[in-house]
């Protein structure tokens, strides 16, 4: 005689298994779903589902990928502390994980985004140092980069950047780090070109007072000899006192026009330094400043000629009232 319950138990177990394998099967395609939205960037939408993967009793074998994708979905939107939670329950318990070294540098470059500069440092090197063959060990270099360069320490930052160009060629980060190098240049550059128009400046001042010195002495010279002289000079002193007249007023003329333009470019420069800054800006904020290094030399030479035509000039004079 057969027994019912018996023959019913072989039946429940095949049930049970198939249940099982079911439940898995829509774990790992949940899990599938929620990579394919993450790779393509569709992160608000991979969220709920990886979620939905972390809160199912049958998906123990998906949730530490779910885990850390979550993770860098919140990083990705901007949701710092949802990722921040996320991340540390990966770390807390998938030690095992094959990406558990992956989840080691994203708490690093995690810390990066919360401006936690220093502490970012430490755990990104303490990653480089655990995991010297691991595939992000130049992101992992980049962030301490990036890290330093938000510290203001700039030539530490471009050691690094210059490290990754040269120790990993084949690096994403190669084209980000040769930018920030470019970058820190250009601003090194433009701290330089800002100490020299300081300096240049007040040279200029400088240059400008002796110039004016020198004008009030010849000019009271010049004036004395123009009174003492009288008709009987020569045709020739007179035309050449009257050629260097000329040339004497269009030199002058010409260095209070440069004047001009040095003082409008500076004014323009003072009200625009807010934004000269930033990006591209920064190459025309250089450029305005070579612009007036040039203006400011250019002016001065110019001077420099209307004062040696008036020692001219005064010579000249000089020669005439000696010939009388």
């Amino acid at each position: 005689m057969r027994h019912p319950r018996k023959a019913k138990l072989p039946l429940l177990l095949v049930l049970f298994g198939l249940s099982a394998f079911l439940a898995s099967a829509q774990a790992s395609q949940g899990l599938q779903d929620g990579i394919r939205l993450f790779r393509a960037g569709q992160y608000e939408k991979a969220i709920p589902i990886l979620q939905s993967v972390m809160s199912d009793p049958a998906a123990d074998a998906q949730k530490p990928d779910a885990s850390l994708l979550l993770a860098k979905s919140y990083m990705a939107i901007g949701k710092l502390d949802d990722a921040s939670k996320d991340l540390e329950i990966y770390l807390a318990n998938y030690s095992s994980a094959i990406d558990y070294p992956e989840a080691i540098y994203q708490k690093g470059r995690l810390l990066y985004l919360q401006q936690q500069y220093e502490e970012s440092i430490q755990s990104l090197q303490s990653f480089i140092s655990t995991y010297p063959a691991s595939a992000f060990v130049s992101n992992a270099w980049f962030w301490v980069g990036e890290d330093l360069y938000s510290l203001g320490r700039v030539d530490d930052a471009q050691k690094v950047f210059q490290k990754i160009a040269t120790d990993f060629p084949t690096s994403v980060k190669v084209e980000a780090a040769r930018y920030r190098i470019s970058l820190i240049q250009l601003q090194k550059k433009e701290i330089e070109l800002g100490k020299l128009l300081k300096w240049s400046h007040e040279e200029f001042l400088r240059s400008l007072e002796d110039f004016q010195r020198r004008e009030k002495t010849y000019e009271q010279a010049i004036e004395a000899y123009q009174k003492k002289l009288t008709s009987g000079t020569t045709d020739q002193d007179q035309k050449t006192i009257a050629d260097l007249r000329a040339e004497l007023a269009k030199k002058t003329a010409e260095a209070e026009q440069l004047a001009a333009q040095a003082s409008s470019s500076a004014a323009g420069a003072a009200r625009g330094g807010g934004t000269a800054a930033a990006g591209g800006a920064q190459q025309a904020g250089q450029g305005d400043a070579q612009g007036q290094l040039q203006q400011r030399e250019r002016m001065l030479a110019i001077k420099e000629e209307a004062l040696a035509l008036k020692e001219r000039y005064l010579a000249a004079l000089e020669a005439a009232e000696a010939a009388k």
